[in-house]
């Protein structure tokens, strides 16, 4: 299946020479690179799966949420992160489906965009461990650690988002993020959002996000 792909960044060298690159991958179908301004108009008239988008761009939550308001089922990658757990999360805050690291190369970044096609996101072992420490529960209380998806909607959770809005930040469908709080919920041993936040901060301490 070929995946259509839109990159977006304000710097023209950058956006041009990811496109050379990314024509020479068989399953990747370059539809264009443009400015963040001209994207907008671009997708509104071109199916598009994957918005590669610099991280510069991507750091801009309204950019991030403009192009989500035009075509809801995109998916956004963005590129040049620093991979850690804390701009991981950011990333996850931002709306952002997934990322390519500051070091990567050609092959990681295909392997992003395929990852965030299948609903996947793709993060190396060390950032996974740290996300996997930041859940707490391991040492501290005892059970099931979050996955790196329910750190992100618990990241969410704590800014004061709604399921909905979750939903619309992590580009899944409402039932998907309602699952999601419940099971956090259920691995807190808590029945309320509030309770759970409250218990986060508690286990985790400055390593979450007080919003």
């Amino acid at each position: 299946m070929q995946i259509r792909v839109f990159i977006v960044s304000n710097v023209r060298l950058h956006r041009e020479g990811l496109a050379a690159l990314l024509r020479g991958c068989p399953n990747i179908e370059v539809l264009g690179a443009d400015n963040v301004q001209e994207t907008q108009i671009a997708l509104r008239a071109t199916p598009t799966d994957v918005a590669l988008v610099d991280a510069l761009s991507s750091s801009d939550p309204d950019t991030v949420g403009a192009l989500r308001n035009i075509c809801a089922r995109l998916r956004i990658v963005a590129v040049g992160i620093r991979e850690t757990a804390s701009e991981v999360l950011a990333c996850a805050a931002a709306g952002i489906d997934g990322y390519v690291p500051m070091d990567a190369a050609l092959g990681d970044m295909v392997t992003a965009i395929e990852g965030v096609v299948r609903g996947e996101l793709t993060c190396s072992p060390k950032v996974a461990a740290s996300l996997y420490r930041c859940s707490g529960f391991a040492k501290n209380a005892g059970g099931a650690p979050l996955t790196t998806r329910e750190l992100q909607v618990a990241d969410l959770m704590n800014r004061g988002l709604p399921t909905k809005e979750i939903a619309w930040r992590l580009g899944v469908q409402p039932c998907t993020a309602k699952n999601h709080v419940r099971n956090i919920l259920q691995k807190l041993h808590v029945h309320r959002r509030g309770q759970a936040v409250a218990k986060l901060r508690g286990l985790i301490g400055g390593r979450f996000d007080p919003g």
